[in-house]
């Protein structure tokens, strides 16, 4: 099996993290320079429902987002609970890392 990208990828995410996420009980919070990012979450049964995300402006392209999604299913597989990507920023993170697919809440309708 060769080496997964994206796994490599998440793992120096997870080193190179400088910054603290906070878990308020409703979403993970990175506090920088004053302003937050955060990603909103809601428990309910055994999802995760990860439903918005907002990082400012002057944040966008250091990664932010992808840190607190991460943290996000980090959550979840530690708590066990599966994955509702309700969140456009967090659907798109776990297409692009395939590695996380097993995660996700099965559809009822699916």
């Amino acid at each position: 099996m060769g080496i997964n990208s994206r796994s490599v990828i998440n793992q120096l995410i997870l080193v190179n993290m400088h910054t603290s996420i906070i878990n308020t009980g409703r979403m993970f919070v990175i506090r920088e320079e004053g302003l937050e990012s955060y990603l909103a979450y809601r428990i309910r049964g055994q999802e995760l429902d990860l439903y918005s995300a907002y990082v400012p402006e002057v944040h966008r392209g250091r990664g932010y987002a992808s840190q607190l999604i991460l943290h996000g299913i980090h959550f979840a597989v530690l708590h066990g609970f599966r994955v509702k990507a309700n969140c456009p920023a967090a659907e798109a993170y776990i297409r692009r890392n395939p590695e996380w697919h097993y995660t996700l809440a099965v559809a009822e309708n699916a």
